[in-house]
């Protein structure tokens, strides 16, 4: 090994030479390159020196940790040695030692009969007189004065409890001497029941108590307290011990709350003092009431119960979290009771409102809403939304069949129909429906913005259906007349007013639909069920027009049979005078018809007026006077066929 690391300095020291030439080689290539030999050498040589100081000042830098970690090892191994021998006196100790367990157990024994005997004599004042106190604390909760029962009770409480702990402490310990115990003590249990039913009273009027009497809130809150941290040390002495006083823990903080709870729910639900079968406003009564009430107990817990509370309890916002539940549940309550359309209204209003300035978002009060949620959940809102439509929709479907069936029983009025501004004859149902959907749309407003395009969608199918009915109540009106042309007296003039009524419903139709549809209806999804209504009433109006036209018609029957015959119509002017004279007449009825089926009715006229002409020209069985070919035969026959359909 040695003669390899002198190989590698000789090779070392080759190289370093080698690489010493090149260098001075380097410099010294020029002749004027020789005059600076000395400057070469100094600096050289002071590289020299630096190297030379900077590896001393590393070695003995390295010297020196090796030197303190030489020393360092030499006191470890003197510490290890210390605790080897000391180890080994332990050992030894504990081997002498190894019977004195057994030895020990009468001295033992004596003194966990001098504890107990400590024990019993530090609480032989409470011991003694449990009766008197027992009593003593009877009393004074009578008289009200709670805070000085409860530390009557704490001590006689304690003296039970250390006891108890002596008992369990012991290897030997039996059920009698705990069941002893108990039994001396099993008063305390029922006072401490007797002073809870004080404290919970006190908490379910804590808003009353507040206004008047503040220190009673106060004072029940303390004893509260005293028992959470009278929890919170058994609970450590059970980690600590394994044991764990009856009736512990209490619980009272939570307790109190629960009460609290309690009363805020009895209070929302004493504001329904009435149901639907004594006030049909039994629900709006209720709900204005719980609003007030809400509003006014929290402006309370707010200046009053807020400095009796301790801040921990962070009263204002607990309140106002209870408030929130109760409200939730009796509304869960009150939906229960299969609400009506109206109800289910006013509900849903005041569920909107309950975020608003009105109630809950009152700039005074300052209350989170954010923290509380949803008085009614999606699905809930979506269900009562969905009765409210199907209950909806069975009103709106018995209204309009009652509004077309009182329309119906003016039909048959002896006095003319009713006519608008500009002398058209009109009847009430249009106006009265529509304003009736009017009003449904306005309420499904206040709703939800959503339940306007349902209630809509609700309200146009509605008035499809209704719209087959007045076209059966219509018809049914034609075939009644028709057996007796004497009655209805005003028979054309309100079937006049019906066609109109037909206009009317396509009008207020399209104006529904530009007031509440804000998007085009895309016809490949679904059909536009406006497009179909405005469709079905034309339909209607046009088929009061061929009514019309059947009974102006049924007059003119005796005359258009005389049209070209040589007997009746080349002889005398009667029948087409007659026909002029029966047209004339009608139209004047007609005129109390909307422009738009005015013109349609008169365009029908004439073409069946014509097509009259051309059965005659056709009839085999008349003598007409005019002579048609063959083919003008057939083109007539084409034409009187196609104006007929």
């Amino acid at each position: 090994m040695a003669a390899l690391s002198q190989l590698d300095l000789d090779r070392l020291e080759v190289d370093a030479k080698r690489t010493a030439v090149k260098q001075v080689a380097n410099m010294l290539q020029r002749p004027d390159q020789l005059e600076k030999v000395d400057q070469y050498k100094r600096r050289v040589a002071r590289k020299k020196a630096t190297v030379e100081a900077m590896l001393k000042t590393a070695l003995q830098s390295q010297l020196d940790g090796v030197r303190t970690g030489l020393s360092q090892l030499q006191t470890a191994l003197q510490d290890v040695q210390e605790i080897k021998n000391g180890l080994e006196e332990v050992d030894n100790t504990y081997k002498s030692i190894a019977n004195l367990n057994d030895k020990l157990k009468i001295v033992r024994d004596e003194n966990t009969r001098h504890r107990q005997l400590a024990a019993a004599v530090d609480n032989l004042k409470h011991i003694s007189t449990v009766p008197e106190t027992i009593k003593k604390t009877a009393d004074l909760i009578a008289e009200g004065k709670l805070l000085h029962a409860h530390k009557c009770l704490s001590e006689l409480e304690m003296s039970r409890d250390d006891l108890l702990f002596e008992v369990h402490r012991q290897q030997t310990s039996s059920a009698t001497d705990r069941n002893l115990i108990m039994q001396y003590f099993k008063d305390l249990d029922k006072i401490y029941t007797e002073l809870g039913k004080q404290l919970w009273l006190v908490l379910q009027r804590t808003l009353i108590t507040v206004r008047r009497e503040p220190t009673v809130t106060v004072t029940v809150l303390r004893i509260i307290e005293r028992e959470e941290r009278t929890d919170a040390v058994m609970l450590k002495r059970q980690e600590q011990t394994g044991f764990i006083p009856p009736w512990r823990p209490k619980r009272w903080r939570a307790k109190c709350f629960e009460v609290l709870q309690e009363s805020m729910s009895r209070r929302i639900e004493g504001s329904q003092l009435e149901d639907r079968t004594l006030d049909k406003m039994w629900l709006v009564r209720h709900l204005e009431r719980t609003r007030k009430n809400v509003l006014e107990d929290i402006r309370v817990v707010k200046t009053l119960c807020e400095p009796c509370f301790p801040p921990s309890y962070h009263i204002v916002e607990r309140y106002v979290s209870m408030y929130h539940k109760a409200i939730q549940q009796n509304l869960h309550d009150v939906i229960n009771q299969q609400l009506e359309s109206n109800e289910i209204v006013s509900l849903l209003n005041w569920v909107n409102a309950y975020t608003g300035p009105d109630a809950m978002g009152d700039p005074e009060l300052q209350i989170d809403m954010s923290k509380l949620g949803p008085l009614l959940g999606e699905k809930m809102v979506e269900t009562l939304q969905d009765h409210y439509l199907k209950t909806r929709g069975g009103n709106i479907k018995d209204w309009m069949n009652n509004t077309l069936k009182s329309d119906q029983n003016d039909w048959d009025r002896n006095t003319q129909p009713d006519a608008d501004a500009e002398g058209y004859f009109i009847t009430s149902m249009p106006v009265i429906l529509f304003e009736m959907i009017e009003q449904n749309l306005q309420v499904a407003a206040h709703i939800h913005e959503s339940m306007i395009v349902k209630v809509l969608d609700v309200c146009v199918n509605e008035l499809l259906h209704l719209s087959k009915t007045f076209s059966a109540a219509i018809r049914e009106y034609k075939d009644r007349h028709l057996v007796d042309r004497s009655k209805p007296k005003f028979y054309v003039l309100y079937m006049t007013a019906n066609i109109n009524n037909c206009l009317a419903f396509i009008g207020f139709a399209e104006q529904l639909r530009s007031k509440y549809v804000k998007s085009d209806i895309d016809e490949a999804k679904e059909p536009d069920k406006f497009a179909v209504l405005a469709k079905t009433f034309n339909s209607i109006a046009r088929e009061g027009c061929r009514y019309l036209l059947e009974e102006v018609f049924i007059d003119l029957s005796s005359h258009t049979s005389g049209l070209l015959t040589r007997d009746l119509w080349l002889n005398s002017p009667i029948p087409v005078d007659t026909i002029c004279i029966t047209v004339e007449d009608y139209s004047q009825d007609f005129v109390h018809l909307k422009p738009k089926y005015f013109e349609y009715l008169m365009a029908k006229q004439a073409e069946r007026i014509v097509v009259e002409y051309v059965k005659a020209m056709l009839s085999p069985s008349k003598k007409s006077p005019l002579k048609v070919t063959k083919k003008e035969k057939m083109q007539l026959k084409k034409y009187a066929k196609k104006q007929s359909s």
